[in-house]
């Protein structure tokens, strides 16, 4: 019997139209793929989230946003690892991707809890100050934080916002690969 195979979910970007951090989940969702794993993006600014409120379910939200709520907690749900990614703002990650954080607290009440099992791994933009928020949160939520924390800055992207560092392509890589080792375990 093989065994199951790997979603690995990615999380973030920002409300802008070209964000560095929806194209390095990019990158890193490819070069998942290219290893056979399952792969799906929740870009924030697609997903437009409304903003948490602690008590609500699904149901309590206008209709226009349930279908996106369902779909970040459903995912995350599924997921056997995830990368967050997120610039920095004013030292912290976004507002957005906080929020959208903030959403994961719909799993309290799964067996396992939140993200309990699964793997996470970071990307942060612009500066490394993000990943402390990150961490924290990744630890709050139960999950196995991965080794490899990845800081990009936009001189590593190219016109077209792809990864053109060969470093940053590199740092990628051994992320996306702790993760899946992390799964196949």
């Amino acid at each position: 019997m093989s065994a199951p195979a790997t979603i690995l979910v990615g999380l973030g970007g920002t409300l802008r139209e070209r964000s560095y951090s929806r194209a390095a989940l990019r990158e890193a969702l490819r070069i998942a793929a290219e290893q056979g794993a399952h792969t799906e993006i929740l870009d924030l600014r697609a997903l437009n989230l409304p903003m948490f409120v602690p008590g609500y379910g699904i149901e309590d939200y206008p209709a226009a946003h349930r279908a996106a709520i369902a779909r970040l907690v459903e995912s995350c749900r599924r997921a056997t690892a995830m990368i967050w990614a997120s610039p920095t703002y004013h030292g912290t990650v976004s507002g957005a991707f906080k929020n959208a954080i903030d959403y994961l607290e719909l799993l309290s009440d799964d067996r396992p809890a939140y993200l309990s099992g699964k793997a996470v791994g970071l990307i942060a933009i612009n500066d490394s100050k993000t990943f402390s928020a990150m961490s924290n949160a990744v630890h709050e939520l139960r999950a196995w934080l991965a080794p490899t924390h990845v800081q990009l800055s936009k001189s590593d992207f190219d016109d077209n916002m792809r990864l053109s560092s060969e470093r940053a392509v590199r740092l990628v890589g051994q992320l996306v690969n702790e993760l899946l080792g992390f799964c196949q375990r």
